[in-house]
């Protein structure tokens, strides 16, 4: 219940004229962990990941403007843009969407939204996270399936 208030009050707070255009959920897929940093050789190498309870929505805040607003493991909703990130738009089409997030000297996400050729809607998540301020790096790809997408909003 605490997660749809939540997600609820970070609608009712997007600037006025902001759309709503996908929300998405429950990423898994597989991640590499490199041995730098925290990571050590014994820990290294690939590995499940998911964000079990994770939500993802991508906002248009304007022409060519788009934010990703997310709920993260701890519950948080946390903006992109409010957290450091440029986001940029990648692509369109009819049935696809992409924006690349980017955190100067840490990380690049590229989200990716799909009606696919069954009429079903889901996101990919690519993440390449490395950099001096980063404790541990990672490369993944998940996968989560999405309540909805407007394309025709974008």
């Amino acid at each position: 219940m605490r997660l749809v208030f939540l997600l609820f009050a970070a609608c009712v707070c997007l600037p006025a004229g902001a759309a709503d255009i996908a929300s998405c959920s429950n990423p898994t897929g597989r991640a590499y962990f490199p041995a730098v940093g925290l990571v050590s050789p014994n820990d290294a190498g690939w590995a499940e990941d998911k964000i079990t309870g994770g939500i993802t929505k991508l906002v248009k805040l304007g022409e060519g403007e788009y934010d990703i607003l997310f709920v993260d493991a701890t519950k948080d909703i946390i903006s992109a843009r409010g957290d450091g990130a440029t986001v940029i738009p990648l692509n369109a089409g009819d049935n696809v969407f992409s924006v690349l997030v980017v955190y100067p000297g840490k990380t690049a996400e590229a989200y990716t939204f799909i009606k696919d050729s069954a009429g079903r809607l889901e996101y990919l998540q690519t993440t390449s996270r490395a950099g001096a301020g980063v404790p541990i790096a990672k490369a993944s790809v998940m996968q989560g399936s999405c309540a909805y997408i407007n394309f025709d909003a974008l």
